[in-house]
């Protein structure tokens, strides 16, 4: 089963929103600044796969510099990190259409899936 998490990272100033698969790993990521609110990170696992895999460095490096990476390694330990907690996957799909529309959609997604 799918999770949605949201969690403080106090020394970088950011509010990290994760999806993750029933094991635990990072499907998509948000980060958001806490001064402004403004997103700094808004990546998909499936679209780092498809360009690392298929698509040359530039574009790769493209997408990197857009929306950031997700994290890698699985989403343990959460449950007992202050301001950390399950929230509602329709909170993370507001937070992530928000997020990808304010990085914009230069880098092309992959086929058959919209940014």
């Amino acid at each position: 089963m799918a999770m949605w998490i949201r969690a403080h990272d106090e020394d970088r100033g950011l509010w990290q929103y994760f999806e993750g698969d029933d094991e635990g790993w990072v499907l998509r990521q948000v980060e958001l600044r806490d001064d402004d609110g403004a997103p700094v990170t808004a990546a998909s696992l499936e679209e780092v796969l498809h360009y690392q895999e298929r698509a040359d460095i530039a574009t790769m490096s493209r997408y990197e510099q857009r929306y950031g990476l997700v994290a890698e390694g699985r989403l343990t330990g959460w449950e007992d990190a202050p301001r950390a907690g399950a929230i509602p996957a329709e909170e993370f799909e507001r937070v992530w259409l928000d997020a990808r529309r304010t990085l914009g959609a230069a880098a092309p997604p992959p086929e058959g899936r919209q940014a």
